[in-house]
């Protein structure tokens, strides 16, 4: 494996990617047919002669993790279910909204490089980068069209209600520190909710029997939390991405322990955040943040124990585990 850094990588970064190629494998088939559905999905409008195809077409050939669509092909996997065209394009429509979300947060943050490449925003303007992310989601009203299940396009549309609702109360409560409980609040709405989406969507799928719904919601739900928590520790090691959300306001997870144990838990602000940052590994937030995540790590972890033992079921337990070990060995502050 080429192991060249790029730009914000570190080694640990590396052992994550190769542990989390291993345990994918069950799915890869999954994902290069995946690949096909983008592939095929674009190339039939090339002759739209729609300037932000290309565009689009560059900025999603950068892919990231694809942990949504990957979790959506375990868990049917896990369930003995058939994965047909419609699955699929369940799939790439979360990817969508995961993509949009992106364009549009980077504009918010006035980012400018994003998976090691620079942004939308910064190659062209926040004009043109508004309407790339708003053409990704009239794709999304696309392809969910092709159901007649309204369950599955209320699911998502709430979804994306609900993302847009996270991203303001972020905007209107910037440079304030948040209780731990709004935190998580925050971060279910702007991220687990769209892991909701995919995953009980794909669930409720053909099927009459959706006994366990509940339990598939409240993986997606704890996993998303998770998720966030663990990219705001991965943060605290990355100097481009810890400033810009300083800068913006915009204060995680260990920023809010630490102000607590400082301040107290009613603190509403700090004075100096970059001092802040400097002191937090002289504290208990970094520790007090890994210990949140693992709570929600360990009840994602539950909520598929009615899953049959095989080895999807086997899969997404390692997904969850790979992230708590990787964060509990390489990030300390």
């Amino acid at each position: 494996m080429d192991k060249k850094l790029k730009r914000g990588q570190n080694l640990s970064v590396i052992s994550f990617n190769e542990n989390y190629k291993k345990i994918i494998e069950p799915v890869k088939n999954n994902l290069d047919k995946l690949d096909e559905y983008f592939s095929e999905y674009f190339s039939n409008r090339i002759n739209e002669k729609n300037h932000i195809l290309p565009i689009i077409k560059d900025f999603l050939s950068n892919r990231g993790k694809r942990i949504r669509p990957v979790l959506i092909f375990l868990m049917l996997h896990a369930l003995n279910r058939d994965i047909d065209d419609f699955l699929y394009k369940l799939a790439m429509a979360n990817e969508l909204i995961h993509n949009a979300t992106l364009i549009h947060d980077d504009i918010i943050d006035c980012s400018i490089m994003r998976r090691g490449e620079k942004t939308i925003n910064f190659n062209y303007d926040s004009k043109l980068a508004v309407l790339a992310g708003d053409y990704l989601l009239s794709e999304v009203l696309k392809l969910l069209a092709d159901t007649e299940d309204k369950n599955i396009r209320k699911i998502h549309s709430d979804a994306v209600s609900k993302i847009i609702k996270g991203e303001l109360n972020q905007y209107f409560n910037r440079f304030k520190i948040l209780s731990i409980e709004q935190y998580i609040e925050k971060s279910k709405d702007k991220t687990a909710r769209l892991f909701e989406a995919g995953l009980v969507s794909a669930y409720i799928y053909n099927t009459k029997n959706a006994d366990n719904i509940d339990k598939v919601k409240d993986f997606a739900l704890n996993f998303g939390i998770a998720f966030q928590i663990y990219n705001d520790l991965e943060n605290l090691s990355n100097p481009e991405k810890l400033n810009e959300d300083v800068q913006n306001g915009d204060y995680s997870a260990p920023l809010i322990f630490f102000a607590q144990e400082k301040y107290g838990e009613d603190v509403k602000s700090l004075n100096n955040v970059n001092q802040a940052l400097k002191q937090i590994k002289n504290t208990d937030a970094v520790s007090k943040t890994k210990e949140l995540a693992k709570y929600y790590i360990n009840l994602a972890i539950e909520n598929v124990s009615f899953l049959e033992d095989n080895l999807y079921k086997q899969a997404i337990i390692e997904m969850c585990t790979l992230y708590a070990q990787t964060y509990e060995m390489n990030n300390d502050g």
